[in-house]
């Protein structure tokens, strides 16, 4: 995984400003498709956010990209970390919270796989992240993430997922978003060990999309959620 060629690539989608902030960070290119992506995003993530946090927890939000989800999460907790390495991309989720007036969002521009610090949270929000990172990048990123964590504390997974077989994609020209495009497409069993190795237990995993929706587009990939809780 070339680590500039990603870079270049989140720079060059931030700098789409005739999409919004969501489309931009979920690559959808069509607003009626992407409407629908994060209504059934919010739907299915939400509900299980509010059953582990409170008005008390903190939340790290690693590769928070242009901070949509860092500012939905900013009205129930105390605290939100945002981590983003894209300069372009964090510049949105600065103009987004300042334009929102929210004060309890804290930026950090550095690799997600890199960030670590002695302060703990409550929970741990990885979104669209790991499908950039080469193994040894997610292995660490793990490692930092048990260390970040409460006792108690969860980790919930957005990402693309291979489907029979890990699915790699390399220096692709995308039509649809005029862009080279890499990334790894690991399995539900690759991240269970991956996981698993680190100090976690899967707790559940599901498809984000019904099976006859429209934005599963292709058909080695699905995109799906996963919680992981530290062991106790």
């Amino acid at each position: 995984m070339n680590k500039m060629s990603i870079k270049d690539f989140w720079e060059a989608q931030a700098r789409k400003s005739h999409l919004s902030n969501e489309a931009i960070s979920s690559l959808e290119e069509d607003p009626e498709l992407s409407n629908l992506r994060v209504e059934t995003e919010k739907s299915k993530i939400l509900p299980i956010v509010h059953q582990i946090v409170n008005l008390d927890s903190s939340i790290l939000d690693l590769g928070g990209g242009a901070g949509q989800w860092a500012l939905r999460f900013s009205s129930i907790v105390r605290e939100v970390s945002l981590v983003e390495f894209s300069d372009s991309m964090i510049k949105l989720a600065i103009d987004a919270v300042a334009k929102n007036k929210v004060d309890n969002i804290n930026f950090f521009k550095e690799p997600a796989q890199n960030f670590c610090q002695s302060k703990t949270y409550d929970l741990i929000w990885i979104s669209g992240l790991l499908i950039y990172l080469d193994d040894n990048d997610c292995e660490n990123l793990i490692k930092n993430a048990f260390h970040m964590l409460t006792p108690n504390g969860t980790i919930l997974l957005r990402d693309g997922t291979g489907l029979e077989k890990r699915h790699q994609i390399k220096n692709k020209f995308s039509k649809s978003l005029q862009l080279e495009y890499s990334a790894t497409y690991r399995t539900t069993d690759e991240y269970e060990d991956l996981f698993s190795k680190h100090g976690f237990e899967l707790v559940s995993s599901d498809d984000m999309f019904k099976a006859d929706s429209p934005l599963n587009k292709w058909k080695e990939t699905r995109l799906r959620l996963y919680e992981f809780k530290k062991y106790n």
